[in-house]
């Protein structure tokens, strides 16, 4: 099942760090040199001590219209960093993002920075889930007989807009909720 995926099996081992000294500046040029929206901020001693997003910059400074070569990314990390574990459950992880409003996750093993896991990265898995589960009701759905009316199929990823529901129904051979259900009648009559 897929909340039983261990996050060492989806996390991006390549993490962009900086330095707490490093300027903000220099620290945007990192994050587009490799198309990321995040850097993790290590000590003397490369330790993870934070993290700078996208968001923290254009807060930090764009909005308050500083100067980004005098500003240093210990001056706008978060910190303390909320970490997790190669061996934690997706499950576990997915909850406490939520709970802690967090959109990156870096993984620490044996103290070291091993990789990073983003909410993009869990709605991926998902919606992969999502995929093999519709292909399975659909072949379930094809032995049943023809017209007889299907009950809700549970929660997940509707493939037609994108939003979490608790209660997909399968249409059209797409794993939908109400909503696009609705919609997807009202464009057939």
């Amino acid at each position: 099942m897929e909340t039983d995926i261990p996050l060492r099996d989806i996390m991006v081992r390549e993490v962009v760090t900086g330095d707490e000294e490093m300027s903000v500046k220099e620290a945007a040029k990192l994050m587009r040199k490799y198309d990321v929206d995040s850097i993790i901020v290590v000590d003397s001693d490369n330790q993870p001590v934070g993290i700078v997003t996208q968001g923290d910059i254009i807060n930090e400074l764009v909005s308050k219209d500083t100067t980004p070569s005098r500003v240093k990314l210990r001056d706008v990390m978060t910190s303390p960093l909320i970490t997790g574990s190669p061996n934690d459950r997706l499950s576990d992880i997915a909850k406490k993002m939520a709970a802690e409003k967090i959109r990156k996750l870096p993984i620490i093993e044996d103290g070291k920075l091993v990789g990073i896991v983003a909410d993009v990265d869990i709605l991926a898995v998902s919606s992969q889930m999502n995929s093999i589960l519709s292909d399975l009701i659909e072949m379930q759905v094809e032995r049943e007989i023809v017209g007889e009316e299907r009950e809700g199929i549970g929660q997940g990823i509707c493939e037609k807009c994108g939003c979490f529901s608790n209660d997909l129904v399968m249409k059209d051979g797409l794993m939908v909720c109400e909503s696009c259900k609705e919609e997807m009648e009202l464009e057939e009559e």
